[in-house]
């Protein structure tokens, strides 16, 4: 038997599958070919963000390596 916490889990789960499946329909079904675009342009930021944090971490910190003797 199946208890009612696995039963509340398992509906979740599909339900949350639901809304992604649905998700990923209106985004393609809306944007189209533009699409690509707009994951490309998502993807450029992303990458953009976590740099400019990476180089703000690396400015905390003394430099060090083969040609800082």
């Amino acid at each position: 038997m199946i208890s009612k916490t696995s039963f509340k889990d398992r509906s979740l789960l599909l339900l949350t599958g639901l809304v992604a499946a649905g998700a990923a329909w209106a985004f393609w079904r809306y944007l189209g070919e533009n699409g690509f675009a707009v994951l490309a342009v998502i993807a450029m930021v992303t990458l953009w963000l976590d740099n400019r944090r990476l180089r703000r971490q690396l400015g905390d910190k003394p430099p060090s390596g083969p040609e800082q003797r």
